[in-house]
């Protein structure tokens, strides 16, 4: 049948999101080492966003030639993010268990958005190391004017990038299967997002 051919549509389309779950199996796997956390999601960005561009690269080939060329900065930018990050971590700790439960509603709202201009800056950083060659300083700035620039898409990339996660935890007796399904599916579009808004500065940086 022609559904079946390597080259039919329906291949094709199993293949990708074939390539999807392995992407996704690969990030989980060697994020479980704090430190390289950094690393294995610009090889997520690399390799999704060739697939979404249909490049059509070998998945685990590609994943880890990312790794390798993007370690050393990307796990120096990940650390400075990451340090950042449990200091937020410990403001939220007082703010709902310590003494600053008692801090007014705008002083938590300001916590909070903080927090996510923090994690969107980090999101971006992957997806731009995985994109360009930059240095340290040049990589957090184009994050950040990154992040803030397209603040409304990066609210939609933080709920489909958690929303696997919830869904595990209401129906957590069909939790993988929630979880490859969901995470394949988000990852496509956030590496179609991201593809967009890279494109949109190279066409900039090209003018």
């Amino acid at each position: 049948m022609s559904f079946f051919r390597p080259d039919s549509e329906v291949m094709e389309f199993l293949s990708k999101v074939t390539d999807y779950i392995i992407i996704n199996l690969l990030t989980l796997l060697l994020s479980l080492p704090v430190i390289t956390m950094g690393a294995a999601h610009t090889a997520k960005f690399y390799t999704s966003m060739k697939i979404a561009r249909g490049e059509e690269p070998s998945a685990v080939k590609s994943y880890f030639k990312s790794f390798k060329e993007n370690f050393f900065q990307v796990t120096g930018a990940w650390m400075i993010v990451l340090f950042v990050g449990i200091i937020l971590a410990l403001d939220w700790y007082n703010v709902l268990y310590g003494v600053g439960k008692s801090m007014p509603f705008i002083g938590k709202a300001a916590l909070g958005v903080l927090s996510f201009v923090v994690w969107s800056v980090a999101y971006c950083m992957f997806a731009f190391e995985a994109r360009f060659k930059v240095t340290l300083k040049e990589l957090f700035k184009a994050s950040m004017v990154m992040a803030l620039l397209n603040f409304p898409r990066m609210v939609l990339i933080f709920i489909v990038t958690f929303l696997p996660y919830i869904i595990c935890a209401w129906y957590i007796q069909w939790g993988l299967a929630i979880w490859l399904l969901c995470t394949t599916v988000s990852l496509y579009y956030i590496s179609r997002e991201f593809n967009h808004q890279l494109e949109a500065v190279q066409a900039k940086n090209e003018l």
